[in-house]
């Protein structure tokens, strides 16, 4: 029996590599179709076909004792590879994935095996770039990367009226051969073993009678397959003697065009998916619109519309035509992304470049997820992780949204709990922040969601640790305490441990934070704990949660950091005392949360030890004396007494400037409303030579480099024209009967 093998090299994802794939498909009709591709996942190709599958997708194939190794096979639906299983899935034809299979790989790859494959080293994107070797090709037409030169020759390039739909890949064929006969790189032993599996896959078809043969594969390897009839089985069977296995289970997942893109990472990536499906969309024998040039500048119009930027059809218009122009001029037959966004930038956005990101980020890369059947066989932790975001009312988006949740409320204390539990299990959905624009206080959290394709793999690796989100979210809550004995680590997990509603784990968790904490002799590693275990204490209200036990071991932790955090201020650099000032700031925001009477007193004597010590850094003996003078337990005059002696000529006047430094931090507001401090500062600038004002020069920038435009334009007004005198009043200007009449009214308000 003749054999009538045609091989379809392909290099990546693209439209016009698929609609040239699918016509010379439907002219060979041929018997079956093989695809590289891992055959441990040949059982998902029959759901390739399924109403609900919606790419981008992705193959997942894991080894379930090792969830470790997993790759993840993505397929957007211009993909060449999926519109061929699409094309056999619809005429009933055969097909087959004919790759190395992963088991193999994956045994191939653990440390102990006997073959090991020869992977090549790790090494730069310029240097893997260099040893691209489509970039010779790319270089001789005029192209400077590879990925460009393919785009404009191949995905964009309509095929004449009635060529062969074949001939570009006998073409490709013909190049590769080229390309290959240059043995200044030899294949990797990955490659042989591949190339060798393949073959032997496509003798076990011709010996079951199939006739008309298929082959999808990458370009690189369609050389290697050509020559299937001249190389001996039993030279590939040698190669590929002794392979071990290991057992691998496969899935279909969602994917995104965000992960699909060469942009993050994706070897195999286009550098613009969402423009990809434009053009694959476009195509006038599957019903698109002839007019892909016009149909996504259109969408970039309407897209700078919603975000109140004014475009106009004018200006679509003028942009079909420059993108038209430049494509003519680069002798091009359809503009690309490059022209679209160059016209794109020039005429919608005015040669603004800002409103680009927005047009890239939507247009370009695509913010698009794909979806799978829902009745396909998943892990238990994966089932309930849909269950608990099914009864939070959440949507896994891979654009980034703000969430505003009340905790009074219980839908939303099961959504905050849901997505902390997440973060103990490494699934990052959300991230807290405080650039919430709704309302603030303990009661209330806001979360920036962005849900991302790798979360798959990594619910599936979270069920070794359960098979529901909460038993699966304590064990390795568990499993960090039991490994860690840091005291700062310890106490954010208790906070996270509290919020995701974990109760068995905190007595343990505490007990061990009192444990260490008692043995602790390093004060600023006590003074990392005690904001955190406030906020636990702050946020417990609104969880309904019983912290005594935080309570008890705050009370004991503050005292001590209060005892030893003055010894600590002294004999230290200037980068150790940027970081105790941190502390310090937090320790008093604490304070401020726990509203403690007898600990806000002891706090104040620790400030006042601090301030006035000759041995303490003078950045934190000026922030100590700030935030007393803040308090209310230095008058006016105490403060300017203290200003006076730090920026006095017998100091440094490096060291008086970071006295100023620690004295204005965060705010520079006292200086504007109290004339005495300004005109001291004022007294001391003025006191300075010229070399010692050059000197200082670099801190006094700093300093003030941190007030706000407003407060800095006023300090420039006083400085300009001096700081007004006081308004004099005396007791003839008091008006007692009137002021008693204005009393008596208020007091009558307050009263009704």
């Amino acid at each position: 029996m003749t054999h009538d093998i045609r091989i379809f090299g392909i290099r990546h994802h693209g439209p016009g590599s698929a609609r040239s794939l699918v016509a010379a498909l439907q002219a060979f009709s041929p018997d079956i179709v093989l695809i590289e591709g891992p055959p441990d996942a040949e059982n998902l190709i029959p759901m390739a076909g399924h109403a609900d599958m919606e790419p981008p997708v992705a193959m997942l194939v894991y080894n379930p004792k090792d969830l470790e190794q997993a790759s993840f096979f993505p397929f957007a639906g211009f993909s060449p590879e999926w519109q061929a299983m699409q094309y056999a899935l619809a005429g009933n034809v055969p097909v087959r994935f004919m790759d190395l299979p992963m088991s193999q790989a994956f045994a191939l790859r653990q440390p102990d095996a006997q073959l090991t494959l020869e992977m090549t080293p790790s090494r730069g994107q310029d240097e893997k770039a260099s040893r691209d070797p489509f970039r010779k090709i790319a270089l001789l037409a005029g192209y400077t990367d590879p990925e460009r030169w393919w785009d404009a020759m191949i995905e964009r390039h309509p095929p004449d009226a009635g060529q062969d739909p074949g001939a570009i890949f006998t073409v490709m064929l013909d190049l590769m051969r080229a390309l290959r006969d240059d043995k200044s790189h030899p294949e990797s032993r990955e490659t042989l073993l591949r190339e060798a599996y393949m073959r032997q896959t496509i003798r076990a078809a011709q010996k079951e009678g199939f006739s008309k043969i298929a082959v999808v594969c990458g370009a690189w390897h369609a050389p290697a397959l050509a020559e299937t009839a001249r190389i001996k089985p039993s030279a590939d069977a040698a190669v590929l003697k002794g392979l071990k296995k290991i057992k691998t289970d496969a899935t279909w997942i969602p994917w995104s065009f965000d992960r699909l893109a060469s942009q993050s990472g994706y070897s195999a990536g286009v550098v613009a998916p969402a423009w990809y499906r434009v053009l694959w969309e476009s195509d006038p024998a599957a019903g698109g619109t002839p007019e892909p040039v016009v149909r996504w500048l259109t969408l970039a119009a309407r897209l700078l519309r919603d975000n109140d930027i004014t475009v106009s059809s004018a200006h679509v218009i003028e942009a079909t035509r420059l993108a038209g122009a430049l494509a003519a001029l680069r002798s091009t037959a359809l503009p690309g992304i490059e022209e679209l966004r160059e016209a794109a930038v020039t005429v919608l956005c005015n040669g603004a470049e800002a409103p680009l990101e927005l047009i890239d980020r939507q247009l370009v890369i695509g913010d698009v997820l794909g979806a799978v059947p829902a009745h396909l066989p998943v892990p238990p932790l994966k089932a309930d992780f849909e269950k608990a975001v099914k009864s939070c009312r959440l949507e896994k988006n891979t654009q980034e949204k703000i969430l505003e949740l009340d905790l009074r409320e219980a839908p939303h204390l099961r959504k905050s709990q849901l997505l902390h539990r997440l973060n103990l299990l490494g699934i990052a959905w959300g991230t807290t922040t405080d650039s919430g624009r709704g309302k603030q206080g303990g009661f209330h959290e806001h979360w920036k969601l962005k849900w991302l394709p790798d979360f798959e793999i990594r619910l599936i690796e979270a069920g070794t640790w359960g098979n529901t989100i909460e038993d699966a979210a304590g064990r390795r809550a568990h499993h960090n305490m039991r490994d860690t004995a840091s005291l700062p680590e310890l106490t954010q997990l208790l906070g996270v441990v509290l919020k995701s509603e974990l109760p068995l784990l905190v007595p343990p968790l505490l007990r061990k934070l009192q444990q260490i904490s008692a043995l602790a002799t390093d004060t600023l590693l006590l003074a990392d704990t005690v904001l955190p275990l406030a906020e636990v204490l702050r946020y417990g209200s609104a969880r309904r949660l019983n912290l005594d036990a935080v309570e008890q071991l705050l009370g004991q932790i503050i005292p001590r950091v209060m005892i030893q955090l003055p010894a600590a201020c002294t004999g230290i650099d200037g980068d150790a005392a940027a970081d105790i000032l941190k502390k310090i700031l937090a320790v008093n925001r604490a304070l401020g949360i726990l509203q403690w009477a007898d600990q806000a007193e002891s706090w104040q004597q620790t400030l006042f030890l601090i301030s006035t010590s000759a041995a303490t850094a003078p950045l934190l003996a000026g922030l100590a004396t700030r935030m007393l003078f803040d308090k209310s337990s230095l008058t006016p005059e105490q403060t300017g007494d203290a200003m006076r002696f730090r920026l006095s000529r017998a100091q440094p006047p490096g060291e008086s400037a970071q006295w100023l430094e620690g004295f204005l931090y965060g705010s520079g507001l006292l200086l504007l409303h109290h004339r005495e401090l300004w005109m001291i500062l004022d007294d001391w600038m003025g006191s300075f030579s010229e070399e010692a004002f050059v000197d200082t020069l670099p801190l006094l920038r700093r300093t003030f480099s941190q007030f706000s435009p407003p407060e800095r334009q006023k300090m420039l007004d006083l400085a300009k024209h001096g700081a007004p005198a006081a308004a004099a009043q005396s007791d003839g200007d008091w008006d007692a009967d009137r002021a008693a009449g204005v009393l008596e009214f208020v007091r009558t308000i307050f009263q009704s």
